[in-house]
């Protein structure tokens, strides 16, 4: 992997995807109370040590991180719609501002970034309790590439990825840090939102027209195209482009589609693959280096049943959310 002119070796990858709190973030993009807090939650101290020193009993560590600006610019344009259409209220939702100016001003600001931007989390080794956290070791945790993450990430409909390096040249180690957007979770917002009061307790009712679009797709798919499993109890029947940003038509549009086992399902809905207009699989630096070996990817590209109209919706998923 090359990043500003440096090759990098792919170590690993962080196996826990880090949700973005409330409390982390600054306070326009808060939906509760409260001031919020620098530390970011990792993982247990020992799985989190572990990834970042090799070692769980290594406290106090401190790691070099960056996180890349185009990677920040691909983040602004898959949250844009929640910022524009929010599915809950956030602060910056206010009388002189609202999101929608919040997402311009602050992407104009990402354009004047350098390409790289570096930072250095330590272990809180100081707070008692297995919960593991890491924070930057500035002053102003407001500052950077950390405090850039805390300014324009939007909490629990964004998370963090974290892959490991190591520099080619040198042998040291570097943490890459990855902003994206979970589509499910805002999904989840959106119903949440429109169903408010109707039914309590319930959160992943079955969407509109969900069941036709399931067995309009089987009707085509008949099986999975990696695992050949054809029993409809057992596939998924997945959206392409995700349906929290799909309008009307293209949430029950079975060109907008895929029948796949619950494995792949949850790698492509997470944009661990993806297809080209071939039907070759694409498979994510961002799935680790030994899950990619643990996984059969061998696949019938036929049975993707790739028509004009499903290719440009796997180009707006090469795009928007494939890792």
């Amino acid at each position: 992997m090359e990043i500003n002119g440096k090759i990098y070796t792919v170590v690993d990858v962080y196996d826990l995807s880090i949700t973005v709190p409330d409390s982390f973030v600054l306070s326009d993009n808060k939906t509760c109370g409260g001031h919020g807090e620098a530390k970011l939650y990792m993982g247990s101290k020992s799985h989190m040590r572990k990834f970042y020193t090799g070692d769980m009993h290594n406290l106090g560590f401190e790691s070099k991180c960056l996180i890349l600006k185009k990677d920040i610019i691909h983040y602004m344009a898959t949250i844009k719609h929640e910022y524009l259409h929010p599915s809950i209220r956030y602060r910056g939702q206010g009388k002189k501002k609202n999101m929608k100016h919040l997402w311009e001003c602050r992407n104009k600001e990402i354009q004047d970034l350098p390409n790289v931007l570096s930072f250095v989390v330590k272990d809180q080794d100081q707070i008692d309790g297995e919960r593991g956290y890491v924070k930057v070791t500035t002053n102003n945790s407001k500052a950077g590439g950390y405090g850039l993450i805390r300014k324009i990430a939007l909490p629990f409909v964004s998370y963090i990825s974290v892959m490991k390096l190591r520099d080619d040249i040198t042998n040291e180690y570097v943490f890459y840090w990855k902003l994206f957007t979970d589509f499910s979770r805002m999904a989840e917002q959106q119903y949440a939102a429109k169903n408010y009061g109707k039914r309590k307790g319930k959160y992943r009712e079955k969407r509109d027209g969900q069941d036709k679009y399931r067995v309009k797709l089987y009707n085509q798919f008949q099986h999975c195209p990696f695992t050949q499993i054809d029993d409809i109890k057992l596939l998924i029947a997945s959206h392409i482009k995700p349906w929290s940003v799909c309008n009307l038509a293209e949430k029950t549009d079975v060109e907008n589609g895929l029948m796949l086992s619950p494995l792949f399902d949850k790698l492509f809905d997470k944009g661990y693959i993806s297809f080209d207009n071939d039907g070759n699989i694409m498979i994510s630096d961002w799935l680790s280096p030994a899950n990619q070996e643990r996984i059969d990817f061998t696949l019938n590209k036929e049975d993707l049943h790739l028509t004009d109209k499903r290719k440009m919706f796997l180009e707006y998923h090469r795009n928007n959310v494939f890792k």
